[in-house]
């Protein structure tokens, strides 16, 4: 997972959870995530602002929490996620692992007639669709 993707799927996931993360717990979010996907941002939050200069990410997050409707700061915590872990390849990995339920490897879907989807390398390989005969 680049980081590009881990950032845009961190700063998808953490909006809403973020009161609950930020305040203990304490408000209610029933409608708005289950425990597993609390649980997933709580371990994803614990990485993101325990890393070194985090601080920036950390108050992009806080205005999120007070604001949560606001596109703009979600685009300005996705920003910031994204400067994490362009600098912290570490910090990437445990984040990509984490937002992937701790499975490795690649995932892809071929939809379509003739679609082919190739999850590793292909090279010197030959593909045939059929598509059309």
């Amino acid at each position: 997972m680049d980081v590009i993707q881990a950032a845009a799927e961190a700063a998808a996931l953490l909006p809403p959870l973020l009161p609950a993360i930020l305040d203990g717990g304490a408000k209610d979010i029933g409608k708005t995530a289950v425990a597993a996907t609390l649980a997933k941002g709580k371990t994803i939050w614990g990485l993101l602002s325990g890393a070194p200069a985090s601080g920036p990410m950390i108050a992009a997050a806080q205005a999120v929490a007070t604001n949560p409707d606001d596109a703009a700061l979600h685009d300005a915590l996705k920003g910031q996620i994204i400067a994490l872990l362009a600098t912290n390849a570490t910090l990437l990995q445990q984040v990509a692992h984490t937002l992937n339920d701790g499975k490795a490897g690649n995932t892809v879907t071929a939809s379509g007639a003739g679609s082919v989807a190739v999850g590793g390398s292909l090279s010197g390989s030959t593909i045939t669709t059929n598509v059309g005969r």
